[in-house]
This record gives structure tokens, C-alpha cells and sequence, in this order.
């Protein structure tokens, strides 16, 4: 579907089940299917085979196409011996290569990258040329057997100001296999990070960020009583709240996106009670 403020039409699709997309115009659009990815250029479908591995996210920033591969989440329950994994490839030509990095990646956005090292919260810069990894200061509140991960990254393109989302977790009760988590959220600087845990929502695997364009970031997570939950990381503080669903139902957001300029925010998804699409549209 392709849309405006207040409108969408259906366009013809690209052949195959589209789970991921990525746009950089209305002319510069990528859908990823499970063997199939395609370009469209405006007009028509560009349509090559997909060898390489699942696609969790597709990132379209700047000349670059990026997608990260095969990742795994930390499940509610927890798992004894738990590594995060993942592949990050990037477009050169018309070649899908992978891209070495310093952290397991799970969420870019800009030259930023979201996700873990042997256990721990990390982030990496791209120079152009290669990942480095960037210096953070430790989580509070460590606790025996503490592991922790960010999920994603957002950039705020006026004031340059980073945050990102995860969780920390560690083991409790009996068992190596019971986990308890809190939600990590970090936000700063180069050389300037503040960590802060919440019990609300918990641990979150998959928790993705956007940048509001006002110098904040939103934040969607799966709520514990069913649906889909925000937090808004503002200048002064962090809100919380549900995206809206019809009576008995649950809004289940699937992704989210920010029309830059206009601080207008998207998210799209569904009401399973109901079986149909949902979008969402937050802002003027």
C-alpha cells in the first residue's frame, strides 16, 4: 500500500510475500521475501533471488542498503548459555556482502548500531569504511549473572542526540533457566551516556526505536497483557502508554516509521480479534 496523510491505495506487489521493506524515495523502495527481494523504481518491480539468510530488518541510510540476518531474541523464559547472534549484510553493486563488525547487531539507524558483545549492551559506529565499537559506561544496578543487549538505536537528526532500547536480565528463583528483566533504555553523547532500567515493560527482545524529530525517540514493545505498548523518551522524561484498539480487541503494531519533517509517526499492524490491517497515525 502507498499512502499520504490521510489516504492509502493498494499498488500491484512484487510477486511474493513481502515481510520487510526499505525506502529511500518513492522511486528507491526494497520488499524482502523469504527467497525473493525486489526494487522498485517507480514504475516497476525489479525482482532477483534472496540466497542469503531470513530477514529480520532492512535499513535504507543514505547510498548504503543494510540488512540484518538470522538474529535471535532473548526469550521471556530465559535459556541457559544464551549468545546473541546475527549477520549484518550490505548492497555493494549488485553483491550482498557481509559486513564484519566489533557487536552482535540488532538495530541500526544512521551510522549508529544497536546490540551486545559476549554478554553486554553495546553500540558501534560506521566510519564509511568499517564498524568500531564505542565505550559505554556500565549498567547500575548489576546484579551475579547479569547479560543485557540493546535491541535498537534511534538518532535525533537536529541535535544529534542517540537512544536506544534493550533489556537486562539475570537470573532469579530456581533453576538457571528462570530469568527475570527489566527494560534498558540509554540516551546521550559520544562520551556522555546515561543508562536507566524500567521494571515496566520488562524484558523486551525485539523493542524497536524511531526518532521523533524533536530531539526524542518512540518506542514500541509488546505489552504483557496483550497488545502493543509505547514509551516516548522526550528531553525531560519517558512516557508511557497502549496503542488504541477497538473493544476487545488488541492492537498488534508490526512496525513504525516517522515522516521526516513533519513529526508525524506511523506504525502499522493489526487487531488479531478482528483479522484485519491497522494503521496507526500520531501527530499533525
Amino acid at each position: 500500500m502507498k499512502g499520504g496523510r490521510s489516504t492509502f491505495k493498494r499498488v500491484a506487489g512484487p510477486g511474493f510475500r513481502v515481510k520487510r521493506l526499505a525506502s529511500a524515495s518513492d522511486t528507491r523502495v526494497w520488499a524482502f521475501g523469504g527467497s525473493r527481494y525486489a526494487r522498485w523504481d517507480g514504475r516497476r518491480w525489479q525482482v532477483r533471488p534472496w540466497r542469503h539468510g531470513r530477514v529480520d530488518r532492512a535499513y535504507s541510510i543514505g547510498e548504503n542498503l543494510w540488512v540484518i540476518e538470522d538474529s535471535n531474541a532473548f526469550p521471556r523464559a530465559g535459556e541457559a548459555g544464551w549468545q546473541a547472534r546475527s549477520t549484518l549484510r550490505r548492497l555493494a553493486g549488485s553483491v550482498w556482502r557481509r559486513v564484519r563488525t566489533p557487536i552482535v547487531v540488532k538495530g541500526l539507524d544512521g551510522k549508529w548500531a544497536a546490540g551486545s558483545v559476549r554478554g553486554a549492551a553495546a553500540l558501534a559506529r560506521w566510519s564509511g569504511t568499517a564498524w568500531r565499537a564505542v565505550a559505554l559506561p556500565g549498567i547500575p544496578f548489576a546484579r551475579p549473572g547479569q547479560i543485557s543487549e540493546l535491541t535498537d538505536v534511534a538518532v535525533d537528526g537536529e541535535t544529534g542526540r542517540i537512544m536506544a532500547v534493550g533489556w537486562v536480565a539475570w537470573p532469579c528463583g530456581t533453576g538457571m533457566r528462570s530469568f527475570c528483566g527489566e527494560t534498558l533504555l540509554l540516551s546521550g553523547y559520544p562520551g556522555s551516556w546515561t543508562f536507566a532500567v524500567r521494571a515496566e515493560p520488562g524484558i523486551q527482545p525485539r523493542a524497536q526505536a524511531e526518532p521523533d524529530g524533536r530531539g526524542g525517540a518512540w518506542v514500541v514493545y509488546d505489552a504483557k497483557g496483550g497488545g502493543s505498548g509505547f514509551l516516548h523518551i522526550g528531553t525531560d522524561g519517558v512516557e508511557q502508554g497502549m496503542f488504541p484498539a477497538a473493544s476487545n480487541r488488541n492492537a498488534a503494531v508490526r512496525d513504525l516509521a516517522v515522516q521526516l519533517g513533519t513529526g508525524s509517526v506511523w506504525a502499522v499492524g493489526a487487531a488479531p480479534s478482528g483479522g484485519s490491517g491497522v494503521v496507526w497515525h500520531y501527530g499533525p
